[in-house]
């Protein structure tokens, strides 16, 4: 998990919130890194191809990264990579499993996040959001994480990088 982020004991809200946020205020220096990367690889294009992903340019950040296929005009997406980060933080790996899966196993989340994708491959834009976790999430493991999402494609989106980092649960 990063410790990017610093959360004051007793500051998580009763329910979830997630507020789209501008690049330039991301926080973490992962997210830093692997938005820098993309812009590196569309040049001037409004979004990279896939081929030009490269594992070697994110490094480190590699943990912190899901790379979803687009299925279906986005009917569902399909996990093609799935960094230990979120393993960690959601305690099972979506690995070679769709987004339908995540919504079956847990509908509230599992929906949010098939409309994050939505978002992202309809407009091809890429964006940035920080959310707090609540007290309304008993199970979580984490208060805050601050994510991206990237698309990538030839003309239409047909992946999205993610990458997403973790402020863990005190456990105190």
């Amino acid at each position: 998990m990063s410790k990017a982020f610093t959360v004051a004991p007793g500051s998580a809200s009763g329910s979830a919130s997630v507020a789209l946020i501008p690049f330039a205020e991301l926080e973490s220096p992962v997210l830093q890194n692997v938005f820098a990367a993309w812009q590196e690889w569309r040049g001037s294009g409004a979004m990279p191809p896939r081929e030009k992903l490269s594992l070697r340019r994110l490094g480190n950040a590699l943990k912190y990264i899901s790379l979803a296929r687009v299925l279906d005009d986005g009917v569902d997406y399909e996990f093609r990579t799935i960094g230990d980060a979120h393993v960690q933080a959601y305690g099972t790996s979506y690995q070679h499993r769709r987004v339908s899966d995540v919504i079956t196993a847990s509908p509230k989340f599992g929906r949010r996040l098939k409309g994050s994708y939505d978002l992202v491959r309809k407009s091809g834009c890429a964006y940035a959001f920080r959310s707090e976790i609540g007290w309304d999430a008993p199970d979580k493991r984490f208060v805050l994480f601050e994510t991206c999402y990237l698309p990538l494609g030839a003309g239409r989106v047909d992946h999205i990088l993610n990458a997403a980092v973790y402020a863990p649960q005190d456990r105190h």
